[in-house]
């Protein structure tokens, strides 16, 4: 990592900490009104941070596990990119010798061939990391939204369907929807 980028980070984590510390009296993320501003620039600092300022705990790991993921199969993937490349340079500058005895078995060609199906996937791989982490600013976003959203029992809703004939008897059919509100 470079040092402007790790000094940039750490300085992003204890400003947050020291947040978090300031509001230890009121409970962790206490405050009067449920931000969703709060939820979605926690997420996109530290992903996961959004979903615990919801109290939706259950969603860190399906986080880290959905970019943790993502970024290992995207490094798996680079190193057999880089390793396969580097035995076919090798094999050009050395004329046809073999650098690494479990590319013996494989031609030029189908080394070629591996090493774009790896380059493929860790670009696909960076992609989808990119996605998750982005979804999960999206969850934070949408659930700090409906935070507050009442779910009480005095609220119903009933879907029926409805089948019958009109006055020239043609059939129809449809859904009535009932909605009570307590």
């Amino acid at each position: 990592m470079k040092p402007r980028i790790f000094v940039l980070v750490i300085t992003l984590l204890a400003g947050a900490s020291n947040s978090l510390v300031a509001q230890e009296r009121l409970g962790l993320f206490a405050d009067s009104v449920h931000s969703p501003k709060k939820a979605t620039f926690y997420s996109a600092v530290l992903p996961g941070l959004g979903q615990a300022y919801n109290k939706k705990y259950w969603k860190i790991p399906i986080v880290y596990a959905a970019i943790g993921g993502c970024v290992t199969a995207a490094v798996i993937n680079h190193r057999e990119f880089n390793s396969m490349r580097g035995e076919l340079r090798f094999r050009e500058t050395n004329s046809g010798s073999f650098q690494k005895a479990e590319f013996m078995r494989f031609d030029d060609n189908q080394l070629l061939e591996f090493s774009d199906y790896h380059r493929r996937w860790r670009d696909n791989m960076i992609i989808i990391s990119a996605l998750a982490y982005t979804l999960n600013i999206i969850d934070a976003n949408v659930d700090a939204h409906l935070f507050n959203f009442n779910v009480d029992k005095n609220l119903s809703m009933a879907v029926h369907p409805k089948v019958g004939f009109t006055s020239y008897n043609q059939a129809y059919s449809g859904l009535s929807i009932t909605m009570r509100f307590k």
